[in-house]
């Protein structure tokens, strides 16, 4: 597969993955701004692309991202202000926003250390894939940070409310059959396998309706908190997906006993 770089992000595709590789070479792939960026239009460009039907994100040289990069904070005369950093969280918050809100199921393919920030990106995707070498660890703590990039949310999704607490609170570090066990990672692989058995589960998304992914995540990411929710998300999607060609495909497929041929529509 052929990978191209920008801006600490590599782009490539298998079969109908589009295939995105954090870089930052000898720094664990740390993250940045521009960085940050190149992701978030990266993840936006794919889901307007008709031909991808999953997304997988890994990192390059065995490590998935050790977290910000703290060598490429901007130095200032002053100390930032409240008003300064509430517009810098709100452009991390719009790469959280681009995992969460799109159509396309995101599967995290997870070497080596996912800190931070990576830890965080993971933590969004509705996969992840962790090799056994593989270490966790939300350690904003450690520098006086609020965890962000909506692993707030995501995290007591994986692995329950205390739990995350005590993880967020004391950066403890998680090792790949630990983070198995407590929902962190849905799968564990040995080392150097992660994206492979990624890129697998990826294919197995081809045989599925798209409009069912897309608005199944998008209804669970957005919150369904009661029966409530739950009966106003069924009344509003449920004539969506039941007028679509896809669905008409799926019948005619499975009375013909042939594969589906879906097509978004």
């Amino acid at each position: 597969m052929d990978i191209e770089f920008t801006e600490g992000v590599g782009v490539g595709r298998s079969g109908a993955s589009r295939v995105l590789v954090l870089s930052n070479p000898g720094k664990r792939n740390a993250f940045y701004e521009e960085m940050r960026a190149r992701l978030t239009d990266e993840i936006r460009a794919a889901a307007k692309d008709k031909s991808i039907r999953t997304i997988v994100i890994t990192g390059a040289d065995g490590h998935f991202c050790a977290g910000a990069d703290l060598s490429r904070t901007p130095q200032r005369s002053e100390p930032a202000t409240a008003i300064d950093q509430r517009e810098t969280i709100g452009t991390i918050l719009e790469l959280y926003r681009a995992m969460a809100g799109g159509p396309l199921p995101i599967i995290a393919a997870v070497e080596g250390g996912a800190f931070g920030a990576g830890m965080s990106i993971a933590a969004a995707c509705d996969v992840v894939v962790a090799a056994r070498g593989a270490k966790f660890g939300s350690v904003f703590s450690k520098i006086g940070l609020l965890p962000d990039c909506g692993i707030l949310y995501t995290l007591p999704q994986r692995v329950g409310l205390s739990r995350a607490k005590r993880l967020m609170t004391l950066g403890t570090t998680v090792p790949g059959e630990e983070a198995l066990a407590i929902g962190l990672a849905d799968d564990l692989v040995e080392d150097g396998q992660a994206l492979d058995y990624a890129l697998k589960l990826a294919v197995q998304y081809e045989a599925c309706a798209p409009l069912t992914a897309a608005y199944t995540r998008i209804a669970l990411n957005t919150g369904i908190g009661g029966y409530e929710d739950a009966i106003r998300v069924e009344r509003d999607l449920v004539p969506i997906m039941a007028t679509s060609e896809d669905m008409r495909e799926g019948i005619n497929a499975f009375r013909e006993k042939r594969p589906a041929r879906f097509k978004g529509r």
